[in-house]
């Protein structure tokens, strides 16, 4: 999609209404401003950070079914034999090489149903799969869903009909990388989560780390705080603060913090580093 047709959508989408997306407060704070038309803006009531002007859902949709493009094999796959060359080492130093994050899950949920929510063309499910759960994916792009399962045999998901019908609470845990600063808004994601985790289940989520250092020092100016592709700016504040409604008991931390001591320092009631590039946020479900 051309930056023109970017500035376009977004002139058109100018009258939208600057009401939070997560809560629908109307006080909402101008942060900044990217690129002079977008805003970055924070809702007083939530915490969450937004950019404005909004999409609208259909089109969303569409951009994810035929526009969105991403780095590193997301929205081709990569040529037979470097796929092959992918599939025997486990993806291992790949641009898809889940193997720290997956250790990070094991500490919380050494094994179980889980489901990568936003799996893309299904390497993380994969992985997951190769790790020993039992791992299914959901994503909602046609053509990725369509190359996970011709291309590495895994059971993909891909019409929002399909989300409604897993049964609540028979899933043990949810794997979403990169995927929740996507979304036009959150509440009903945690209201899924919530109602397919068994109690004691784990949600493992990775996003840009708009709370972070290089956040606070660039602002704006860091590529992943919003653009074309982010609509939503996530710190492990806002999580902590509204997950817990849904029945979790939250964790934030970056990847600066050592993923082989993470469950020990969390038991300990340590306090976590949240000053790297990636969020991540461990939320168990309460029993």
């Amino acid at each position: 999609m051309s930056r023109l047709t970017f500035v376009t959508r977004i002139l058109l989408n100018y009258g939208s209404s600057k009401n939070c997306p997560y809560c629908q407060s109307p006080r909402t704070d101008l942060l900044a401003r990217k690129n002079v038309l977008l805003h970055l803006r924070k809702c007083v009531s939530c915490g969450l950070m937004f950019r404005w002007p909004k999409e609208t859902p259909s089109f969303s949709e569409k951009f994810y079914q035929s526009s969105y493009q991403e780095v590193s094999f997301t929205t081709e796959l990569p040529d037979p034999d470097t796929l092959n060359s992918f599939v025997a080492n486990n993806f291992v130093g790949s641009p898809k090489d889940f193997a720290e994050q997956i250790s990070v899950l094991k500490t919380f949920l050494p094994q179980g149903r889980v489901l990568d929510f936003g799996c893309s063309w299904g390497y993380g499910v994969y992985q997951l799969k190769q790790a020993g759960y039992d791992a299914f994916g959901f994503e909602i792009s046609l053509p990725r869903a369509q190359m996970g399962r011709n291309k590495l045999g895994v059971e993909i998901l891909d019409k929002l009909e399909d989300l409604e019908q897993i049964p609540s609470q028979s899933v043990d845990g949810i794997f979403a990388s990169h995927v929740l600063e996507h979304l036009l808004s959150l509440k009903e994601v945690f209201e899924f989560f919530a109602r397919v985790l068994k109690p004691g289940g784990v949600v493992f989520i990775m996003v840009p780390n708009s709370g972070g250092k290089k956040a606070r020092d660039l602002g704006v100016r860091w590529q992943a705080m919003i653009n074309e592709k982010h609509t939503l700016a996530l710190n492990g504040e806002f999580f902590e603060k509204n997950m817990a409604a849904f029945g979790f008991k939250v964790w934030a931390f970056s990847e600066t913090e050592n993923s082989s001591t993470v469950g020990s320092r969390i038991n300990q009631n340590a306090t976590l580093s949240k000053e790297g590039e990636e969020l991540r946020v461990i939320a168990l479900r309460s029993v």
